[in-house]
């Protein structure tokens, strides 16, 4: 657990803008998190993204021929929520702020999402 804690905690501090990052299992169930904002209640908003995941992940399926999804991201005002699943079993979830630099959060969270597969494995 220490390992993704330490993974979850550099990326929060290395991208701008970003408040917060959470493990999630598909289930719906929060593996580890970090934040630095109290307002933001991250198994709550990975219980939420979990159920979102899947339901997009329905959808695309049935309506696009597209099962697969790589990233997922959710614009809204104050927070941003950015989903990159991990296999089929779990996803990283990342919450900021709608001023946050995408291109790094993107880069950076793919960094992390290869280290967290690591260590799931």
């Amino acid at each position: 657990m220490r390992e993704f804690e330490a993974v979850l905690s550099n990326l929060v501090v290395e991208v701008n803008g970003l408040y917060a990052a959470a493990l999630g299992g598909a289930d719906g169930l929060m593996i580890e998190g970090f934040t630095r904002a109290s307002t933001i209640d991250l198994e709550s908003a990975v219980a939420e993204h979990a159920g979102l995941l899947r339901a997009t992940r329905e959808r695309y399926a049935a309506t696009m021929s597209t099962p697969v999804l790589n990233e997922w991201l959710a614009v809204g005002d104050p927070l941003v929520g950015y989903v990159l699943p991990i296999g089929d079993e779990y996803f990283l979830l990342c919450v900021g702020s709608p001023e946050l630099n995408l291109g790094q959060l993107r880069l950076k969270a793919a960094q992390a999402a290869e280290v967290l597969k690591g260590v799931l494995a």
